[in-house]
């Protein structure tokens, strides 16, 4: 017997069901039921990946953590015996009230949410294990849920007419084939790929704004369709019309295609919201009795929510007693119990976020984690979360400790080692250095703005300037190399933007083979580290207080340096200095007076931070022990003697699995990122870009044919991402490009069995409405792909008359100066009897004059 909250607020028992008993508790498993008020009906296999509106459905999986989960998982049994073994299990009660073309709405009282959520809290007590349940929504389903069906879901309308005309929109990665509730064009939109299908033609029409992926998947959808049932040769022909090119179709094509969708009709649409600003998630928490300017839960709330924090947030702010609710805004709502809470804590949790939802007018979906449990998804929103994965620990531990003895050769071979430590390899190729110079320096001296530096491995660093760094090395497939940019902490935005530029000038100089790599200072990642052997010293200043010229970078000759690093290839040291100036906390400090050096030791540090340091120095010293100091020592350490702070070890960071995300162009530079789970290689492609994050460093992954906007922003694409994140991310997290083809190993080690080869048999899209035209595919003709139409047909379309109205009845978005640019390809046509390539290619006063002429000016 389980404790069960309704939408009204009360409690109900929710006692076991029969339909239940013969779900294995400990083995992993994948099961779709449809349930009803007294009803749960368990689906076939075949069933799987299609629901209808008006239903609900209960799915449940059962798999082991970075394992396959879905219809496809391997049954095998699992020992939850503390070997460190444990199962991910996970409910999903998915129900959509308003009808799939509508975006489903909040289930009421008894409704199929209801029913859906009942039989989820039914399973949970069958099982007597720790289980997330999530509460999905037709259309705006959870990643996880969508990661189950890898050939996406199709959510179909109940009451279709057989034989009537049917509207399907296809989008994400993951595709979700959405059936509309009518057949309009006013569900046509530019990012949009949409199938029409009908008895005679089956018709692909496609946004110009939208995804190749998204396109791809259309032409499969309409192939499916065109085949039939019997899964023979097609019985329909495939129609693909372009957006705003309709009127180039042939006339019998048109003539069905505007009979269905009245094609002169075109809505005028308003103009794209703007994006919603980053929001941190926040932590809200439970109190009773009310207290003044709460949240309320749902309509009538058993409990009330309070803000609690806002990101940062960390495991230490949900007390073990307490019921909390994290809005991660996109990235869910998640009610979290602590474990020593009542017994009916959980439902009531959900029900709160559920009602948190509501209030906020949130469309992601609502989930209750399991304490000790907790999905990926949940952990990401918190900082320095504790993974529990007894697997992947001892693979951390192993891969810290081989990697000192791995070539790049041995790296490749063994690319999860390369991942874990992220290294592609040992650190022992040629290395080239430059420092950039300021404006000021480039003007009195005339020189170029980089100077290269002629001893890079004496790994001098200064915190006002900023550097390039391209390290090359070999590869079992040919020579590799990553261009490095560091920014010193204290550098200014113009040196950095200079910099920037002369960075992306050397990639293109060197054909865009490098992996490219953004590094803050004290956030290097341990490549960078090795590269330098352990000894990358950062002073305060810049190269220029000791060498005016600035074309050597040296050293002070005094200096005291805080190190860190408990390896001695990942040690690093920072200048430090009275006054508080970089001044922090060491087990170890290198003291540096001209040619005498001393390593200090804390008592505190271990022997690996010891020899760190002396790794460090670079140099005969004395090693000086805390407690152990002579006169000598304190008589050159001065004043600065109060910097010497020792401080505890460390924990090793063990960073949470890494996470990968599709990205997709929006307008005005803005990007989208939608989360894929359980994901291989597969899930990327060369029409992709992808952000993959590993925690510790952001990798974005540049497919060989995504569009060149996004292969030119590819680090503004990472930077939206961080600030998007409502983790409330570092912003100098370490940023890695890579392009197709050019993955080193410490990126293609977190996708399990990666192969070079995977796209040499790739298709593009072009290819494949090429390979369907075979099949007496008719096609209309695409929109021209030079830079004019693309200028054009990136703005958004209206009417001719709407265009032709007073200026005040003009869409927001519109520049009354330019009203052509709004027009659709055939609106130009016909109004300006050319296409727009055309009449770009005119003098200015003849545009003009057209405008004028045709009352658009």
């Amino acid at each position: 017997m389980d404790v069960y909250q309704e939408e009204d607020g009360l409690q109900r028992s929710v006692p076991a069901d029969s339909v239940f008993r013969t779900v294995p508790r400990d083995h992993t498993t994948f099961l779709i039921w449809r349930v009803a008020e007294s009803s749960a009906e368990l689906l076939p296999r075949s069933h799987y990946g299609t629901f209808y509106d008006g239903e609900a459905y209960l799915i449940y999986s059962c798999s082991l953590p970075g394992q396959l989960a879905g219809p496809d998982v391997i049954r095998r049994e699992i020992k939850e015996n503390g070997s460190g073994e444990f199962a991910e299990r996970h409910i999903h009660a998915w129900a959509s009230e308003s009808g799939a073309g509508g975006g489903g709405g909040a289930s009421g009282a008894g409704g199929p949410g209801s029913h859906a959520l009942r039989r989820a809290m039914q399973l949970a007590a069958h099982l007597g294990a720790p289980v997330v349940i999530h509460r999905e929504t037709a259309a705006s389903e959870s990643p996880r849920l969508l990661s189950y069906f890898r050939e996406g879901m199709r959510i179909l309308c109940s009451g279709s007419i057989n034989g009537g005309a049917r509207l399907y929109r296809v989008r994400g990665r993951r595709p979700v084939v959405l059936q509309l509730e009518s057949v309009s064009y006013s569900h046509l939109t530019s990012d949009g790929v949409f199938v029409l299908d009908t008895a005679a033609v089956v018709v692909l029409w496609l946004g110009r704004a939208a995804h190749l992926i998204e396109k791809m998947f259309g032409a499969k959808v309409a192939y499916r369709l065109a085949r039939g049932t019997d899964k023979g040769m097609i019985t329909r022909r495939i129609l693909i019309a372009h957006d705003g090119y309709e009127q180039t179709l042939c006339p019998g094509d048109h003539g069905l295609l505007d009979a269905l969708l009245q094609l002169r009709a075109r809505p005028a649409r308003a103009a794209a919201a703007a994006p919603d600003p980053p929001r941190p998630a926040r932590l809200y928490r439970a109190t009773q009795p009310l207290r003044t300017s709460p949240v309320a839960a749902s309509h009538r709330p058993a409990a009330r929510l309070e803000e609690f924090k806002r990101a940062p947030l960390y495991r230490e702010d949900l007390s073990d007693d307490g019921v909390y609710v994290v809005d991660g805004g996109s990235r869910g709502v998640w009610a979290w119990a602590g474990p020593r809470c009542g017994r009916g804590a959980a439902a009531g949790a959900l029900a709160a976020a559920r009602g948190l939802a509501r209030a906020k007018r949130r469309s992601a979906p609502v989930a209750l984690v399991a304490v000790g449990r907790e999905p990926l998804e949940f952990a990401a929103l918190f900082h320095a979360w504790s993974w529990a994965d007894a697997r992947r620990d001892v693979r951390q531990r192993a891969a810290r400790s081989a990697t000192t003895r791995l070539d790049a050769n041995s790296l490749a071979s063994n690319a999860w080692l390369a991942a874990e430590a992220q290294l592609p390899d040992d650190g022992s190729g040629s290395l080239r250095a430059w420092r950039v110079r300021r404006a000021d320096e480039v003007g009195a001296s005339g020189a170029g703005t980089l100077a290269e530096i002629s001893r890079p491995q004496q790994a001098v660093f200064y915190d006002r300037d900023c550097y390039l760094t391209l390290y090359t090395y070999h590869a079992p497939t040919g020579d590799q190399t990553i261009l490095y940019y560091w920014m010193g902490g204290s550098s200014p935005n113009d040196l950095r933007n200079l910099g920037a530029k002369e960075a992306k000038d050397l990639y293109i100089k060197l054909g865009r083979l490098p992996v490219q790599a953004w590094v803050y200072q004290g956030k290097e990642p341990a490549h960078f580290l090795q590269i330098y052997k352990g000894r990358m010293i950062t002073y305060i200043g810049s190269a220029t207080d000791y060498d005016p010229t600035g074309n050597r970078v040296v050293a002070p000759s005094r200096a005291l340096i805080r190190v860190s690093g408990q390896y001695a290839r990942e040690g690093r040291g920072v200048e430090v200095a009275g006054a508080g100036v970089g001044a922090g906390r060491g087990a170890c400090y290198v003291l540096r007076e001209s040619a005498r050096v001393w390593v200090w030791c804390a008592a505190s540090a271990t022997g690996d931070e010891r020899e760190v340091a002396k790794n460090l120095a670079a140099a005969e010293h004395t090693l000086v022990m805390q407690g152990k100091e002579k006169p000598e020592f304190w008589n050159v350490l001065g004043e600065r003697r109060k910097l010497l702070v020792p401080s505890p070890l460390k924990e090793v960071e063990r960073p949470l699995p890494p996470r990968l995300f599709y990205v997709a162009a929006q307008t005005a530079g803005q990007y989208t990122f939608e989360e894929i789970i359980s994901f291989s290689q597969l899930d990327l492609a060369p029409e992709l870009c992808a952000v993959l994050d590993a925690h510790g460093a952001l990798f974005v992954w540049l497919g060989a044919h995504c569009g060149p906007r996004l292969r030119d922003d590819a680090r503004q694409v990472a930077e939206q991402y961080l600030q998007h994140d409502p983790a409330a991310r570092d912003p100098e997290t370490p940023i890695l490009v890579l392009g197709q083809g050019r993955e080193p190993p410490n990126f293609t080690g977190f996708f399990p069995q990666w192969k070079n080869s995977m796209w040499k048999g790739h298709k593009s899209f072009s290819a494949i409405v090429s390979a369907l035209e075979g099949k007496a595919i008719v096609r209309g003709r695409a929109a021209p792909q030079n830079g004019n139409s693309e200028c054009f047909d990136q703005h958004e379309k209206y009417c001719l008359s709407l265009l032709r109205g007073p200026k005040e009845h003009l869409p927001p978005d519109v520049d009354p100066l330019t009203k052509e640019l709004y027009l659709t390809h055939d609106d130009f046509v016909s109004t300006f009897n050319m296409p727009y390539s055309e009449f770009r290619s005119l003098p200015l006063w003849k545009q003009k004059e057209l405008k004028k002429s045709v009352g658009l000016f």
